[in-house]
């Protein structure tokens, strides 16, 4: 029997990180799965400037992490998670972090670490391990009250028509299925923005562009309906680029679901430029699917 890959949750100690472990614990429960709580000690440094690292430097920063993962562990306890694991990795957090999501059902971390800038909305550890994740990741903002207690928030789903997204979108009716809830999949028409000017002008064949959206994201949505018969859809299509939508509609929805590459998106880059800019601006739970799961 196959042993089931674990929710894998990266901590660092801040507060966004503690969200992280909060929401993984609660996925871990709902999906039946192992939980992983893993902390990297960053290191270990040689030289900071012309002074040589003192030699009690690994001791005391590998006491630090235990009691990370410690306090770690109590958060994911006292969310009602008993299957859990823990480790401190001896490396440096990016590259330990990509190297766990090979195995993981989901890599989750919190948008901002520890030292972050408050201007900065997405921290870097998080943006390095972005670009190079294996598994499906999932990047927490601050966690309204009661999130967890409430009931379903619907699961929105960026759709555009491309191959590249059918993961996403099938990922998205599995979600929406899991916690109940309804699923919008909100579809947009162009990766620019409109000018003003065009998007008013009246001699252009809207009725026709509209129906030919339409048609294009019920085609996204073929025969998903049909093996999610419990998921109810709300289809929106938009005449403009889908990050402002999207964000807007993350302030009332449980999780953003995205792909990690769009239409046009080069096979070398592993983050189109939407799921890029919602790193930013995403107000709950954001969850991007790689191509190949």
């Amino acid at each position: 029997m196959p042993v089931p890959q674990p929710i894998i949750v990266g901590i660092d100690g801040s507060t966004s990180a503690t969200n992280a472990v909060r929401w993984a614990a609660r996925e871990s429960r709902l999906r039946k799965l192992p939980l992983r709580i893993v902390t990297a000690l960053d290191g270990p440094p040689q030289y900071w400037g012309d002074f040589a690292i003192p030699s009690t430097y690994i001791a005391e920063s590998t006491q630090h992490a235990e009691a990370r993962l410690a306090d770690a562990v109590k958060v994911a306890e006292d969310s009602g998670c008993t299957d859990i694991d823990s480790e401190v990795l001896t490396g440096f957090a990016h590259v330990d972090l990509i190297t766990e999501s090979k195995d993981a059902h989901m890599l989750v971390m919190g948008s901002r670490g520890i030292s972050a800038f408050r201007a900065s909305l997405i921290g870097s550890v998080t943006q390095s391990v972005l670009q190079h994740v294996h598994s499906t990741m999932v990047i927490i903002q601050e966690l309204p009250a009661g999130w967890d207690t409430t009931p379903a928030a619907p699961v929105v789903v960026g759709v555009d028509g491309s191959e590249q997204n059918r993961p996403a979108v099938e990922t998205a009716f599995q979600e929406a299925s899991l916690r109940g809830a309804e699923l919008i999949a909100v579809h947009a028409w162009s990766d620019t923005a409109l000018p003003k000017a065009l998007s008013l002008h009246q001699g252009l064949p809207w009725d026709d562009l509209i129906s030919e959206e339409e048609a294009r994201l019920a085609e996204s949505l073929a025969g998903l309906g049909e093996r999610y018969p419990d998921v109810e859809v709300r289809r929106l299509v938009v005449k403009d680029r889908p990050v402002r939508y999207l964000t807007d509609l993350s302030a009332a929805a449980g999780l953003v679901v995205v792909g990690s590459r769009g239409r046009g998106g080069f096979a070398t880059m592993m983050l189109g430029s939407t799921s890029r800019a919602l790193t930013h601006s995403v107000q709950c739970p954001l969850m991007i699917v790689p191509l190949a799961r």
